[in-house]
Parts: structure tokens; C-alpha cells; sequence
């Protein structure tokens, strides 16, 4: 009997997810090194790292396509996983899917969570940082005009940008490198404004949970209250019925209350 999509797809993510993440880190490093240590590797070892990375972005498409034929949402899939797609595009990006943490609705809720939590934003925070600063300086280390030389001055510069500080000593002035830039300021913008959102959440959240316990209490000293009001109100209405019952006029006797 062959397995419901949901099932099937669940069962190739466990799969492949860790050997994806491999190949994405390894990407990474080939990548780096070939941008990093362009003017020191020989020719011969910066086109295996072509080669690599090609092999690598070769397996990142089969692995969408194969993702996408086995999901329940079919071709809907590109369009709600799209840090799968920027895979594709950027392979190194794939780690960024430690994002995923923000997603789950218990995310601060516990301990384990907020540790899970902090975790996915420093990887996420170091990978923009690495990604922007290889992806700059790869743009501008042939441009005549261009401040960002090495990569010592590009990480300065994708930390600048990414916390929005913008000190101006170092600035791109090629095409790619300002679409780099444009792209560095936007992730880095919506990253911060996740966090602070999710920070937020769990604090309303925590707050109105106290408000509302303290609230419950509230409710039942009154109910306890009203409770003790309402025994002692028919205490005396018994006692009152009980002094106006025949049964108490006959035990007066006949001359009582003339």
C-alpha cells in the first residue's frame, strides 16, 4: 500500500534534511575559500571548486523537484517554503531553516524552547553576517572604485549594515554589491523585528496568563463569599420561619402574646 503524500514526504525530509544541511555548510566553505583566497589558490584548485559547487546546486534542484512532486500541495509548496527556494538560489542559506524555531507556537513557552529559540537567531545572525560579507567582497574586489578589499573590511560592513548602523566607511558601489546591500538591510530589518515580535508575544502572553490566574482567584474568594452570605441569609430565614410556625405559637400557650 503505497503511503498518504503527508507520510511520504515526512519520511524523505527525515532523509535528507542532515545531508542537506552537509552539503550546505560544504558549499559554504567552497565558496568562501574561493572568494576569500582568490589571489592565492591556483587556477587548478579554484575550478574544483567550481565544480563542486555546481555538483552541489545540481543536488539542491533535484531536491526541490523531488520536495515538490511529493507534497500535498504539489506546486503550492515553492511558494510556502521559501527558504527552501533561496536554497536553490544560495545554497549556503540553507541552515537559515533554523528560522523554523519562530514558527512554533511553544517557542518561549519553555526553557528548552527559548534555548532553541536563541540558538536559531545567533546561526541565523553568523550565516547573514558570513553570506553577505563572501557575497560583497566577491562583487567588489574587482571594482576600481570600491573601499571593500578583503574580507576583514567586508564582514565590518555587513555588520554595520545588518544592525542598520551604516557608519558609511565602507559602502559598495557596484551593481551586485548594492543589491547585496539592499537584500543585507531587509533580512537584517525582519530578523530583528521577528525576534522583538516573538520577545513581545511571549511576554503579553505571560502577563495576560498572570491577569488571568489572578483573576480566577479573585473569582473564587467572591464565589467563597457569596457562598458564606447566601448560608448565612438562610440561616436566619429559617430561623425566622421557624419562630412564626404554628408549631411555635402552640408551645407559647394560649395567653402568649395577648
Amino acid at each position: 500500500m503505497a503511503e498518504p503524500m503527508g507520510e511520504r514526504y515526512d519520511s524523505y525530509a527525515r532523509r535528507v534534511d542532515t545531508w542537506m544541511a552537509v552539503l550546505a555548510m560544504v558549499f559554504l566553505l567552497v565558496w568562501s575559500a574561493r572568494i576569500i583566497f582568490y589571489d592565492s589558490l591556483p587556477s587548478g584548485v579554484r575550478a574544483s571548486t567550481l565544480v563542486v559547487q555546481g555538483w552541489i546546486w545540481l543536488v539542491f534542484i533535484v531536491d526541490i523537484v523531488i520536495r515538490t512532486l511529493i507534497s500535498q500541495r504539489s506546486w503550492r509548496y515553492l511558494w510556502t517554503h521559501p527558504l527552501d527556494v533561496i536554497a536553490v538560489l544560495v545554497p549556503a542559506a540553507r541552515p537559515l531553516k533554523v528560522l523554523t524555531a519562530f514558527t512554533q507556537g511553544a517557542a518561549f513557552s519553555s526553557a528548552r524552547g527559548r534555548v532553541k529559540t536563541m540558538q536559531a537567531v545567533v546561526v541565523s545572525v553568523v550565516l547573514l553576517l558570513w553570506i553577505g560579507s563572501v557575497a560583497v567582497l566577491s562583487a567588489e574586489r574587482e571594482v576600481a572604485d570600491s573601499a571593500i578589499n578583503n574580507f576583514g573590511d567586508a564582514l565590518w560592513w555587513a555588520i554595520v549594515t545588518v544592525t542598520t548602523v551604516g557608519y558609511g566607511d565602507f559602502s559598495p558601489v557596484s551593481v551586485t554589491g548594492r543589491v547585496v546591500a539592499v537584500v543585507m538591510m531587509l533580512v537584517g530589518i525582519a530578523l530583528i523585528g521577528v525576534v522583538t515580535a516573538s520577545v513581545a508575544a511571549w511576554f503579553v502572553s505571560k502577563t495576560t496568563g498572570e491577569e488571568e490566574r489572578e483573576q480566577e482567584r479573585q473569582d473564587v474568594g467572591r464565589h467563597d463569599e457569596l457562598t458564606e452570605r447566601i448560608a448565612r441569609l438562610e440561616a436566619k430565614i429559617d430561623a425566622l420561619a421557624g419562630a412564626d410556625s404554628p408549631v411555635a405559637d402552640s408551645e407559647r400557650g394560649p395567653g402568649a402574646g395577648s
